[in-house]
């Protein structure tokens, strides 16, 4: 959905908002509906997600963060941070339902490239020099 949001600037806002507020509703229905939901995506490189109430917990924390970064930000931002807030939020939600190391090393590369691209976002030397440290 993320890269969605960069082709369509004019609903950029939206977009990303109605993915947290999904994220929220889904965490909402973790802590009603019968868990753990095991799924197993390659039988045989083993990469396994499991989702229970404690990481549904942790997905309705970020997505609630992730909804007042984007209601914070509404005039101030353009659509390319929309994009990388979506995209650093579906990682970190990936980073709590992972099982298996190989998905957790994957989630938090993507998390830490999205995290460089957020912090040189404004693109002055100093911020810049701040996400390559």
């Amino acid at each position: 959905v993320g890269f969605i949001i960069y082709l369509l600037p004019q609903l950029d806002r939206l977009l990303a908002l109605g993915v947290a507020l999904v994220s929220t509703g889904y965490a909402a229905y973790l802590f009603v509906g019968r868990s753990p939901i095991d799924l197993q995506l390659l039988d045989n490189f083993g990469v396994t997600l499991s989702v229970d109430q404690l990481s549904g917990f942790f997905i309705l924390t970020n997505a609630i963060v992730t909804a007042a970064v984007i209601v914070y930000t509404w005039q101030q931002k353009t659509t390319f941070f929309f994009m990388q807030t979506v995209i650093l939020h579906g990682s970190v939600n990936a980073t709590f339902v992972c099982a298996d190391f190989i998905s957790l090393y994957v989630a938090l590369e993507v998390i830490s490239i999205a995290a460089f691209l957020l912090i040189a976002y404004p693109r002055s030397d100093r911020n810049i020099w701040v996400g390559l440290r």
